[in-house]
């Protein structure tokens, strides 16, 4: 990646920390985990720039590093692997949907960010509710959440099920609507950053 390019990325990555920071109100209301519409948000690196599958990994994990500080879900930790995966997954549909070099359709672009926020989705929910269990110390919140996971009134079908409907299913229409508009505003002002041939 050249100068531009990383430029660029940090302040997606800076974007997405406000966002996410701001949603951490949707927490207080579904009572388990918050929207995750800053997936929109960092997905745009992958959509414009043209980068490695190791520059998607380097970038997913600091991103994920970043959004764990802004979160208000019951086990932070989760943030690293699951936005993770949703940026390496946006970039593998992406890429395989470009279009040469005039970029993504809006409609190429909705079904790679609702496929990252649908793995996202998942990753978060494995990894918050096994590190709840495994590591309790480390969860936080005041919802009896973390306890009903503790003592097993919470199964993982249950957290699973309750989550996609309360938040995953909201997220991931969410993103898949917002996502093309955010491309194209952002690709008429960045036309052409990093198109690697």
């Amino acid at each position: 990646m050249n100068s531009k390019e990383i430029a660029l990325s940090g302040g997606l990555i800076a974007l997405a920390w406000l966002v996410h920071f701001l949603m951490r109100f949707t927490e207080s209301i579904t009572g388990e985990l918050q929207a995750a519409i800053s997936i929109s948000f960092y997905c745009l690196m992958v959509l414009l720039i043209r980068m490695s599958l190791s520059e998607a990994t380097v970038l997913g994990l600091i991103t994920g590093a970043v959004l764990m500080t802004a979160t208000a879900s019951p086990f932070p930790l989760a943030n690293i692997p699951s936005h993770w995966a949703g940026l390496v997954s946006c970039k593998i549909v992406a890429d395989r949907m470009r279009n040469g070099a005039k970029g993504l359709r809006p409609s190429a672009v909705s079904v790679s960010v609702l496929l990252a926020t649908a793995v996202s989705f998942l990753v978060f929910v494995l990894a918050s509710y096994f590190g709840i269990l495994t590591f309790p110390d480390l969860a936080r919140g005041s919802s009896g959440l973390i306890e009903a996971v503790l003592d097993g009134r919470l199964t993982l079908g249950a957290f699973a099920t309750n989550s996609l409907l309360k938040v995953g299913i909201p997220t991931m229409v969410s993103n898949a609507v917002i996502s093309p508009m955010l491309y194209i505003l952002a690709r008429r002002k960045y036309i052409e950053v990093g198109d690697r041939r």
